[in-house]
């Protein structure tokens, strides 16, 4: 993260104090469990600076059209069944019983919602040269700011 006497942080400053701050670009990374900033770094260390909250645009992996319709197919079966279910006590126990949507029909919003929007875990493959290539690599792009031991 930059300081807040960076000349990019200082250019930025201004645009937080009056809402204008452009967002910061977060990727949802599964395996990490976090959020890593993609693009703003001087915008969040402006914003950091000026206390005020950043707006964030949020990229994350999400469910492929097959398994979306997929899954609103057995949340459907899901819904009928449990409100064959309730139809099936009704007439075991009769009319005191619930016809079951008031049940069934949230649990059906959540799982419809959850097929379109859902988040699917970040792919990620190994990176070949292994650690010794993470370390040359990350050597190079900070120009040796950051020091790291290297694994036995």
């Amino acid at each position: 993260m930059p300081d807040a006497d960076d000349s990019r942080v200082k250019a930025y400053r201004k645009q937080a104090r009056d809402g204008t701050l452009p967002p910061v670009l977060l990727w949802w990374v599964s395996g990490l469990d976090c959020h890593l900033i993609l693009d703003g770094h001087a915008r969040l260390a402006a914003a950091i600076a000026e206390s005020t909250e950043p707006r964030l645009l949020e990229l994350h992996r999400t469910v492929p059209d097959d398994a979306a319709d997929t899954e609103t197919r057995r949340a459907v079966v899901a819904y009928e069944a449990e409100l064959t279910r309730f139809a099936e006590l009704r007439v075991l126990h009769g009319r005191g019983i619930p016809d079951g949507a008031e049940f069934a029909g949230p649990a059906l919003t959540r799982r419809l919602d959850a097929a379109r929007t859902g988040r699917r875990p970040t792919w990620a493959w190994p990176l070949p040269g292994g650690t010794a290539e993470w370390a040359r690599i990350t050597h190079e792009h900070t120009a040796g700011r950051w020091d790291h031991d290297e694994p036995s």
